[in-house]
This record gives C-alpha cells, sequence and structure tokens, in this order.
C-alpha cells in the first residue's frame, strides 16, 4: 500500500517539498507519495489524530502549535520549541526539528564555514531564529547579538535559551556590533514579495563589516535579495535560504528512512522546480 507524506500549513500555495521527496522516493523505489496539504488550525488537531500520514513536514504557521500535539518528541524538539518534521512510529507521531541542523549543513556545504567561536548578528526573532540560535549555541558559538522589531521577541530568545553568550540589541545599535560580526543572518521577511526592494540593513552599515563577513539571507526567493546585492557590491560572501530548505528536507529523510538524497542533488531538485514555474515556498 502507498504510504502518504505531506508538507503541512496554511496558506501553502506551492511547495517545493513535493519536488523534493517526490524525487528521493523514485530514486530510492519507496512506494510513497508527498504532497502539499492545506489546512486551518482547527482542524490541526484532528490530523494528528487521525494517523492519516506516516510522516510530514510543518510549515509556517504551525512549527509551534504542532509541539503539543505531538506524541513524542526529540530533544531537538523540546529545546528549540517547535516542530517541523514528524514520523508515524507504531501509532505514534514523534515530532522533530531539521531546521537547526539544515542551517548548519548549508553554511558547511555552501560557504565552507563554521559556526565555532563565530561572533553572530541574527535579525529577527522568530521561529527559524530560534533553530538557528540552537545550532549555533551547541556548535559553541562566541557570541550571537538579536535584533528584532519585537524587543520582547527578542528578549524571549534569550530567556528561552538562558545563555550568556546571547546579548539582544536595538537597530540603532547596529554600528557598535557590526564591525566584530563573522557572521550575519536575515531571518526577518524583508527583501521578499511586497518588501523586494528594501533591505533590513543598509549600505552604511554593511560596509562596516570586516571583508571575512559571510552574509546570509534565509529568503530564497527572489534568489538574490536586496541584503545580498548590497553585501556582494562590498565584497562580501553571500547565500540564500534555499541550502537550508535542502538541507531541512534531506535530514526529515533521514528521519523518516535512515537514508536521504545528496546534498547537491537536493538544491538540483529545487532549482529545476523552481525553473519549471513551480511556485517559490
Amino acid at each position: 500500500m502507498t504510504e502518504q507524506y505531506a508538507v503541512i500549513g496554511y496558506p501553502l500555495g506551492y511547495s517545493l517539498s513535493p519536488a523534493l521527496h517526490n524525487f528521493f522516493f523514485s530514486e530510492e523505489n519507496i512506494d510513497a507519495t508527498y504532497v502539499s496539504y492545506p489546512l486551518k488550525k482547527e482542524e490541526l488537531g484532528e490530523l494528528f489524530k487521525s494517523k492519516k500520514f506516516k510522516g510530514f513536514n510543518v510549515t509556517i504557521p504551525y512549527k509551534e502549535d504542532a509541539l503539543p500535539l505531538c506524541d513524542e518528541l526529540t530533544d531537538t524538539a523540546k529545546q528549540i520549541g517547535a516542530v517541523n518534521t514528524v514520523k508515524l512510529v507504531n501509532g505514534k507521531y514523534i515530532g522533530t526539528n531539521t531546521d537547526a541542523p539544515g542551517f548548519s549543513l548549508m553554511l558547511k556545504e555552501d560557504a565552507n564555514f563554521e559556526l565555532l567561536n563565530k561572533n553572530i548578528l541574527l535579525l529577527g526573532a522568530g521561529g527559524a531564529a530560534k533553530a538557528i540560535t540552537y545550532t549555533a549555541l551547541n556548535e559553541k558559538c562566541k557570541k550571537i547579538v538579536v535584533s528584532d522589531i519585537s524587543s520582547e521577541r527578542a528578549n524571549g530568545i534569550k530567556t528561552q535559551y538562558a545563555d550568556n553568550r546571547i546579548e539582544t540589541i536595538l537597530a540603532k545599535d547596529f554600528i557598535n556590533v557590526i564591525p566584530d560580526m563573522d557572521l550575519i543572518i536575515n531571518t526577518t521577511p524583508i527583501g521578499m514579495e511586497n518588501t523586494i526592494d528594501q533591505s533590513v540593513l543598509s549600505y552604511e552599515q554593511l560596509s562596516l563589516a570586516k571583508k571575512t563577513c559571510l552574509v546570509v539571507d534565509i529568503i530564497y526567493s527572489p534568489p538574490e535579495t536586496k541584503l545580498m546585492k548590497i553585501a556582494s557590491s562590498l565584497g562580501l560572501q553571500t547565500i540564500n535560504g534555499l541550502g537550508m530548505l535542502a538541507g531541512q528536507g534531506i535530514l526529515g529523510e533521514m528521519f523518516w528512512f535512515l537514508k536521504s538524497l545528496r546534498y547537491n542533488i537536493s538544491k538540483e531538485v529545487f532549482l529545476r522546480a523552481i525553473k519549471s514555474g513551480v511556485s517559490n515556498k
């Protein structure tokens, strides 16, 4: 019997995940199919009870809502406080979070960059920022400076992890911290869709960065955001978030099947899907 897998969220629009995982099923001769499955919040609990899917991914806005609905959680999911990958084992749904290690995998594969002893400026304090903070702390970064339009959310990350390597700042203080940063990460939506001509940092602010600073924007559509264009014009290395999506995807496959596609193949599948007109969510 064909096993069912899915990505759940609302509104989903089109997703790149089916392209990745259905290609994986085909390559590995796995009798399974993966679909986009939009559902409203009030339907979430019923989905977990139904055990409809053998495994599924959770995307915006349900990563935190899914946490208490899982029968069991990995330590990673517990510490981050969000779930993005779920599997059915002996009638129980087990939830984990592959966003965190997926981000680290992207850094290593795309930029040969390790988080050990690095100073990091994290722009935004939502779910992705929480996962990145978890990975950076685990990989022994030196310092994480968090800035968000909501100081309450920024301070929430500091409280959640209770680690003295985490600092929070206001945007007006960027000038004081950017010169010391090894890695700058945008996790805000600024730079996509209706803010495509905007950058979370200005040319003047980015010009303070040292030439070895890596600038990462977890947005991948457009493939080069305004932030990345400014950084490139200053001679800084940049990468977008397509690799994070690929990383979390193949780590999800590993969670489900103990095997996965290779990283470079996963990115190629995504690029082909984008080129063929599949939407960019």
